[in-house]
């Protein structure tokens, strides 16, 4: 390894310097930082006494006595809505009820594509109504509905998908010629509030899709994004929180070729129960971690392994409440006996305690802890601990720290990590270490530097850690610019460069590129690369771009990338298409190939060879509820299908039946069937 290290000490005083002055000097003039206008309102909560039929038309009584709000402001520059919005805030001892009045000069450019709650709204019209329950600033709950009614919802810290299991709300929406109209109810039983809480913060946003931009009220939260800004809901009389729980069971049959998959009848439960103070414990018996339709991965080359999202449901519940990637990620654990978990957040204390536990001594423990400074800052503690039969035992913790300073438009950043490893026996003892600082912006100059070290032995078992023995300073510059009027709707352009070391050597490179958004839904990509790694130059080309970037059910890219790795000639090329053959079928269609070397187990570069990966994958929607799939994937020489039905619902079992082995690298004769309760 490359010992001199007096680049790294002098880069390191520099950014330590850098961030002080990045939260303490006062901005130039040019930056705009200057208080809103207005304080954070404060408006008293309105009872109505008659609630209002959830039909997205606002002709209800208690709209007229509900509190009315309007003046919204846009996120990305600093300026009033292009569209008049109002909403109106009310309710009563069992819910709360938002509603919406979206003005529009060109109603007949309204989107509203999606029809599937939970799904992608970013190409819709949309209203959100964001709620924090603690008056913390730090834990907001996000209800959303498109001009369609189509709901969305996240909830702090993250949930699995079942309706009753994370609690449901209602919603209704309808387009006229003035615009559209949406209406929300949101029961209090869904809401993880401490006993006697009387304050609640809370924004409303909306979405005008043709503009791609979001407007939010109060004026003052968008334009110095910060959640101290946020609108306070105050003097509510909300009701008794008793201890809530709910069950859900579930019953899996798997028939197969492959002996070892198959089932006759499993069965297994998921608990959870919300106390008053707002902390959430789940407990699970025999979890089901097999029958999951997970992503078909890209076949782009990559130095090191991919981060995958999690959906299994007992590692998704509370998943934000967990300790950071580089110690905890849960797609390290496989199948499970048990597990048990609490997450929450007290005053300002916020937390997350997890054990999973399978028959033979295999344990998994982690713990995260956060004591929040405000809105802020925060500091941090982790543990993750790993005990299993056949390995040495693993512990690896951390503290973390992270600051910001908003102003107008932006804000400015710093943030240091430092983690540590120990493991039974020899090896495995060492840290890792992270300081960066940084200053966003919504329109302009956003900048980040960070210095990164993995030291050799750094082990930590359960965490995605793909590479040790790695040092890497790093400088991210990008710039955004958005317009209101002509063809060009935005632009950006990025520049990031890093240098640093790993044990195989030095590395060093720089990245550029230019993306263009046109109004007419197309966009452009075009950027460069050079430099080394580990004693192989290293760099590419690439082009792209999209069309119908504003229809979920036409929009297509491609793109190509050309260069080279481990000094050999490296080539990519993709093709995706969206179909809507019929008003409920929609099928995206997925080519790639690339030709590139890699190395074998002892290191030696391996002569490139073309690889080819086509996926197609057809849904169709019997009902909004009701959906059947099929997805066929070519790799190489190896061929797999499938075909599910699922069915989840409001109210009622959820139901999986799955054809064929959907993570299988070949076709599987197989047949699975699964059912989710809620009790």
């Amino acid at each position: 390894m490359v010992a001199n290290r007096a680049p790294i000490r002098a880069f390191c005083l520099l950014l330590t310097t850098a961030a002080a002055l990045t939260l303490s000097r006062p901005a130039p003039a040019a930056e705009h930082e200057t208080q809103p206008e207005a304080a954070p309102p404060s408006l008293h909560a309105v009872v109505v006494s008659v609630p209002p039929v959830i039909d997205g038309a606002l002709d209800d009584p208690c709209w007229q006595q509900a509190t009315h709000v309007e003046g919204f402001w846009r996120e990305d520059v600093d300026a009033p809505e292009l569209e008049r919005t109002e909403a109106w805030l009310c309710y009563d001892a069992r819910a709360i009820y938002v509603a919406f009045r979206c003005h529009d000069s060109k109603p007949s450019e309204i989107r509203c594509d999606q029809k599937k709650r939970q799904g992608s709204f970013w190409r819709d019209d949309s209203v959100e109504f964001w709620l924090d329950v603690r008056n913390l600033g730090s834990s907001f709950y996000s209800f959303c509905v498109n001009p369609a009614g189509t709901q969305y919802d996240r909830v702090p810290g993250g949930t699995s998908e079942k309706i009753e299991w994370k609690g449901d709300w209602r919603a209704a929406a309808g387009i006229d010629e003035g615009g559209w109209s949406a209406e929300m109810e949101i029961p209090f039983a869904i809401l993880r509030y401490p006993e006697g809480q009387e304050t609640f913060r809370f924004d409303f946003g909306r979405r005008l899709a043709r503009e791609e931009h979001r407007v939010l009220w109060p004026a003052c939260f968008a334009k110095v994004f910060d959640t101290e800004n946020c609108a306070r809901w105050t003097d509510i009389a909300t009701p008794p929180v008793p201890f809530r729980y709910v069950l859900m069971p579930y019953a899996l049959s798997v028939a197969s070729e492959n002996e070892e998959d198959r089932e006759t009848l499993t069965a297994g439960l998921d608990f959870k129960g919300t106390l008053p103070n707002g902390v959430a414990t789940l407990a699970t018996y025999n979890p089901d971690f097999r029958n999951i339709e997970d992503v078909v991965e890209t076949i782009d080359f990559t130095f090191v392994e991919r981060y995958l999202p999690e959906y299994r449901p007992f590692f998704q519940e509370g998943a934000g409440y967990g300790p950071p990637s580089i110690l905890f990620y849960s797609r390290r654990i496989g199948e499970l006996d048990w597990g048990a978990k609490s997450f929450g957040t007290a005053g300002s204390h916020r937390f997350g305690l997890l054990n999973a536990y399978r028959r033979g001594g295999e344990n998994h423990l982690a713990l995260n802890y956060q004591h929040l400074f405000g809105t802020k800052g925060r500091l941090g503690f982790s543990a993750v601990d790993r005990r299993a039969p056949d390995d040495p035992d693993n512990l690896a913790c951390g503290l973390s720290t992270h600051w910001k300073r908003p102003f107008t438009g932006g804000e400015r950043w710093i943030a240091a990590d430092w983690y540590g490893t120990r493991t039974q026996g020899e090896g495995g003892d060492d840290g890792a270490v992270s300081i960066g600082a940084g200053v966003g912006r919504t329109q302009g100059l956003t900048w980040s530097a960070r210095y990164q070290s993995i030291e050799d032995d750094f082990r930590a078992d359960d965490g995605y850690a793909p590479e040790t023995g790695v040092r890497q300073l790093t400088l991210d510059l990008h710039h955004y610019r958005s317009y209101d009027e002509g063809a060009t709707q935005g632009r950006e352009w990025w520049f990031s460069a890093d240098t640093g070391e790993s044990q195989d050597g030095r590395r060093r490179g720089f990245w550029l590129g230019h993306d263009y958004y046109w109004r007419s839904g197309w966009s452009m990509w075009v950027g460069t690369s050079h430099g080394e790694r580990d004693g192989f130059d290293v760099g590419d080309s690439y082009i792209g771009g999209r069309w119908n970037r504003k229809d979920m059910y036409h929009t297509g890219k491609v793109d190509f990338k050309w260069g080279e790795r481990y000094a050999q000639p490296y080539r990519y090329q993709r093709i995706i298409q969206a179909f809507h053959p019929s008003r409920r079928w929609s099928a995206e269609l997925r080519a790639e190939r690339v030709y590139a070397a890699d190395l074998d187990d002892d290191g030696n570069v391996l002569s490139p060879e073309w690889s080819r990966q086509l996926v197609f994958t057809n849904t169709y929607d019997i009902t909004d509820e009701k959906t059947i799939s099929a997805r066929l994937v070519r790799r190489g020489s190896s061929t797999n299908a499938y075909a599910a039905y699922r069915q989840r619902v409001r109210r009622g079992m959820d139901l999986l039946i799955v054809v064929g082995d959907p993570n299988a690298e070949e076709w599987v004769s197989r047949l699975a069937v699964k059912a989710i309760w809620c009790l």
